[in-house]
């Protein structure tokens, strides 16, 4: 179905009048009671309870230190093995990479010019 111009203009002149009554609606002398956050869409923070849990799980760890607890044969010391173990040694991705740099080429040219000029 095809609107007329005429209802198309109805129709947005209608909208305008929603708007500004919304907008008169928000003025200082008429006081609204604000959205509750919950409703306003904020996301609720969980860094407390992640805390908490690493709280909880170090104090875990520390507790089974303490009186030789394994699980499944794992004990603490093979935990601290795990963490310290280093899978990307960056020692050999040195030596493979050599003098591999992250510069610009510009940078790269004032540095040549740089070790030219001392050079001289």
């Amino acid at each position: 179905m095809v609107k007329s111009v005429e209802e198309s203009a109805r129709e947005r002149r209608n909208y305008v009048e929603q708007a500004r009554a919304a907008f008169r609606s928000q003025q200082p002398g008429n006081i609204e009671e604000p959205a509750p956050a919950e409703e306003a869409g904020t996301p609720a923070s969980t860094f407390g309870i992640r805390l908490v849990i690493a709280l909880l799980l170090f104090a875990g760890f520390v507790y089974c230190d303490q009186e030789k607890i394994t699980f499944q044969g794992i004990g603490s010391k093979q935990v601290v093995e795990q963490i310290e173990w280093n899978p990307l040694p960056v020692e050999r991705l040195d030596a493979f990479f050599g003098d591999v740099s992250i510069t610009s080429t510009k940078e790269k040219a004032d540095t040549k010019a740089e070790v030219k000029e001392q050079n001289k």
